[in-house]
């Protein structure tokens, strides 16, 4: 009896951690006024993909200085994911992000 309450409990843990999200909130900085900041966005949530991440469906572009303007955008990660593996995907594109900071991390 005491193992198969063990196992129940077991598999209710492991049921909650699979269902845990965390919405992870960003900002990418361009090098350049120039560079078109929509593209990078549609380029950043096709190509950048791991099982269990979902990326929002739009992006706000924030005037950061002197013209640049930064896209702050958010993605959805399940318990299995690590922001830090995103962002270094992110940060990878060299030639046109010059960096990624991120502002918040929620658990949903």
């Amino acid at each position: 009896m005491l193992e198969r309450l063990k196992k129940e409990a077991n598999d209710r843990l492991t049921a909650k951690a699979a269902k845990q999200r965390t919405m992870v909130a960003i900002e990418v900085k361009p090098w350049d006024t120039e560079q078109d900041l929509n593209q990078l966005w549609k380029k950043i949530t096709t190509e950048i993909s791991q099982d269990g991440v979902k990326w929002g469906e739009n992006c706000h572009l924030v005037e950061v200085a002197f013209g640049i303007k930064k896209i702050c955008m958010s993605f959805v990660m399940g318990a299995n994911n690590s922001s830090d593996d995103i962002i270094e995907q992110i940060e990878a594109l060299e030639d046109e992000v010059q960096s990624v900071e991120m502002t918040s991390m929620n658990v949903l």
